[in-house]
């Protein structure tokens, strides 16, 4: 094997393919198709004459070899995300471009009037909004700051609670006309994707089966079906309440609330730009409090 039989772009897409599991996933991901990427990849291991993966029609393994490659390439990964955050914790100056990353849900419905007041009282930040349901790393740069969801925020991040986003059964104004009428109306379920979810869970102890009439894999999806009137859905309150010509039928739901962070990276979130943003996003968004809990219907 020559000096230059592999290069970061190589490892990259390794890398890629492992943590995936299989070749159309890490093809998303580095924007390529998949001939290209299963080309590359035959091309590698031309290169060091050994195999990397053992394919199945589902999935793709790494071999011994493509295990060491593979660790090749997250020493790098990191090594290289290390200097750009060290790099990065010299600039001291107030204003540049913060990239946000932030679910579907919350960037279509919470963040544009958030984002609006914030741009227009910062005019020396600019933000790049990536939305994502898949939990981007901020410690490879993949974003500055995030809004997520959750209620175990990952330990190595620095943020903030700023709030706590509440879930309650919404429908088309008029269907149905009140809370006691849920039990006979039709419903909005999820398919398997989210069937184990908070609010999947509280639909397959409340609703039969039989009251069922269409299934999402996305909340906006659900959403939309509410909006439409194909019938009763579980939301969260600030996309239910944000919605002309829905109705909140039921208060909050028992134990669907979940926080709202707003996160960042310990290298990053000290830099003055990034802490002025987090800061006015943060202000921002605990101004929504009642439509994230529920209260504002």
């Amino acid at each position: 094997m020559s000096a230059t039989a592999l290069n970061w772009d190589d490892l990259r897409l390794v890398l890629a393919v492992a943590e995936h599991g299989t070749l159309s996933g890490a093809a998303t991901t580095l924007g390529l198709s998949h001939p290209t990427l299963s080309r590359r990849l035959r091309l590698i291991e031309d290169r060091l004459g050994t195999r990397l993966f053992d394919r199945t029609p589902q999935a793709c393994r790494p071999t011994t070899a493509g295990e060491e490659a593979c660790g090749l390439a997250r020493r790098l990964r990191d090594d290289i995300a290390g200097l750009e955050r060290r790099i990065a914790g010299r600039d001291s100056a107030p204003a540049g471009p913060v990239r946000l990353t932030a679910p579907d849900a919350v960037a279509e419905y919470l963040l544009p009037p958030v984002l609006a007041a914030v741009c227009h009282e910062n005019p020396a930040l600019t933000f790049e909004l990536q939305v994502s349901n898949q939990i981007l790393s901020l410690a490879q740069r993949a974003a500055d700051l995030a809004l997520r969801v959750t209620d175990s925020p990952d330990p190595a991040l620095k943020g903030r609670r700023i709030g706590d986003v509440a879930m309650a059964v919404y429908a088309r104004q008029g269907l149905p006309a009140s809370e006691a009428d849920i039990a006979m109306a039709p419903w909005i379920g999820f398919d398997d994707a989210l069937a184990c979810s908070g609010p999947g869970t509280w639909i397959t102890g409340h609703v039969p089966d039989a009251s069922i009439r269409f299934r999402a894999n996305t909340l906006l999806g659900a959403a939309q079906a509410v909006r439409s009137g194909i019938g009763c859905g579980i939301l969260p309150c600030f996309v239910g309440g944000s919605i002309p010509g829905l109705a909140q039928v039921t208060p909050p739901l028992d134990g669907l609330t979940t926080g709202l962070w707003l996160l960042g990276h310990p290298d990053i979130a000290r830099l003055p730009r990034i802490r002025s943003a987090g800061d006015a996003l943060a202000a921002k968004l605990k101004g929504a409090r009642a439509l994230l809990g529920g209260i504002a219907a």
